[in-house]
């Protein structure tokens, strides 16, 4: 493998969020005359100088699991303001405190969303920024 194709290989390796030490491995095994620290250097100097295409072949894993996220916390979000609207109490860990499941669920409706948006809004920035 010569240096052109290592780091097309380490691009995508890296693309496919695979651990560092086993790309480090591949290079050493794959480049004649590479050792554990020179492969390591040259990992690195690839993800900092191409770094804009990792993140460009990480982004649909990442987008998918933000949009998934912020689906299933406006669901739990809506599906307990409707309950808690309806009158119903729900129980959390079977506590006998009126509405803690309610609120407990509200909020964590709303942290997914929230978490999914800023990861989302995370990436977007990370792609801007290379």
């Amino acid at each position: 493998m010569n240096q052109q194709e290592a780091t097309e290989f380490v691009i995508r390796e890296l693309g496919k969020h695979h651990p560092k030490n086993d790309i480090i491995q591949k290079v050493c095994e794959s480049v004649d005359g590479m050792n554990w620290g020179e492969a390591e250097k040259f990992v690195r100097r690839v993800e900092v100088e191409n770094r804009r295409a990792i993140v460009l072949k990480q982004s649909p894993l990442v987008t998918f699991i933000g949009v998934c996220t912020i689906i299933l916390g406006l669901g739990l979000t809506f599906w307990v303001a409707f309950e808690t609207l309806q009158g119903y109490i729900i129980f959390f860990l079977s506590f006998p405190v009126p509405y803690l499941g309610n609120i407990f669920y509200f909020l964590l409706g709303l942290a997914m969303t929230g978490g999914g948006i800023w990861g989302i809004w995370d990436t977007i920035l990370r792609i801007w920024n290379s």
